[in-house]
């Protein structure tokens, strides 16, 4: 005789007596013990660890997102605690689902249609205050628009109900999200952004940040040698010179000045930004010592960005 076997559904007890009868109890009785090993390693895949089980789950998740949208995990999330890595990767995904799923509108039927004057039906003195009436609209569905060079007011007026109105996004309805646009991405100001693409060596420098994903270099640099380095080999030089260096104080910094050219039938151009730097560095024995000297990044620009392919920096030797 076999142990009577119960079932949660009704079904599942059908199934198992009618294939009874025709199978015999010591068929039935492999078949469930079969069963149940393979529940047993099941459960042995899984640490008796609550906070290891969740880890594994996040493990579990991050593939499924890289095989199905390409998601890339940088830094080192293993530091994280389990469950905040959950949270994480529990948001990214309905931030994700909430996209996918967004309409697309205009920007001008994002704020709400309003009523608006054209550039040239405005008075002077009123350009400042309608300007500042419908950033606030773009405010309020969280869409920045950043200006980094000097213009007119009528100059973003006009480029914002001409332009930027028939700008399409996704109406994404999620905690923190924000739309942010470039005045610059519209209408390429190559001061502007020789002078960002300074900055961002400067930020490097000075943060001792120089690392692979370093944006601001061309594939290939140049020294007044006349010696050519490629971009992960200038990396590794900069990254060596950082680590002389225990920390930067008494940043000084004078004279700015940045300029190009500009070749309209290669949509090329090459241009430099030049100051003097002054600061304190440590260095590693605990000493302060005074850097003082020119600086120059020479650029180029053959895809739309301004990349450093020459430089030279005080506290800086090849």
């Amino acid at each position: 005789m076999f142990k009577k076997k119960t079932f949660n559904s009704p079904f599942k007890t059908l199934c198992y007596y009618l294939l009874t009868l025709i199978y015999g109890c010591t068929f039935l009785e492999e078949i469930i013990v079969m069963e149940q090993e393979r529940k047993d390693q099941e459960q042995q895949n899984f640490s008796s660890n609550p906070a290891e089980n969740l880890r594994m789950e996040n493990e579990l998740m991050k593939l499924k997102m890289q095989a199905e949208r390409g998601a890339l995990f940088g830094g080192n999330m293993k530091e994280l605690p389990p469950e905040v890595e959950a949270e994480f990767l529990r948001n990214v995904e309905q931030f994700e689902e909430s996209y996918d799923n967004a309409d697309q509108v205009t920007i001008y039927e994002c704020i709400g249609k309003p009523v608006y004057k054209e550039v040239d039906e405005l008075k002077p003195a009123e350009v400042e205050t309608e300007l500042k009436r419908i950033i606030e609209l773009l405010h309020s569905k969280n869409i920045i628009l950043e200006v980094l060079g000097k213009y007119e007011l009528s100059v973003i007026y006009k480029f914002i109900t001409d332009e930027f109105f028939q700008e399409r996004i996704r109406e994404v309805n999620f905690p923190g999200y924000i739309h942010s646009f470039v005045y610059e991405e519209f209408h390429p100001n190559h001061n502007v952004n020789i002078g960002r693409t300074a900055q961002e060596f400067l930020d490097h420098w000075f943060e001792k940040k120089f690392d692979e994903d370093c944006f601001e270099f061309a594939d290939q640099i140049v020294t007044g040698e006349g010696k050519t380095y490629k971009k992960d080999e200038v990396i590794s030089k900069l990254r060596a010179c950082m680590d002389s260096y225990k920390a930067f104080t008494n940043i000084k910094f004078k004279g700015s000045d940045t300029s190009f050219e500009w070749d309209e039938t290669e949509n090329s151009g090459l241009g430099h930004a030049d100051g003097i730097f002054k600061y304190d560095a440590e260095i590693e024995s605990g000493e302060t010592i005074r850097i003082e000297g020119p600086f120059k990044l020479y650029m180029i620009n053959k895809d739309g960005f301004w990349k450093i392919f020459y430089f030279v920096f005080p506290g800086f030797a090849w």
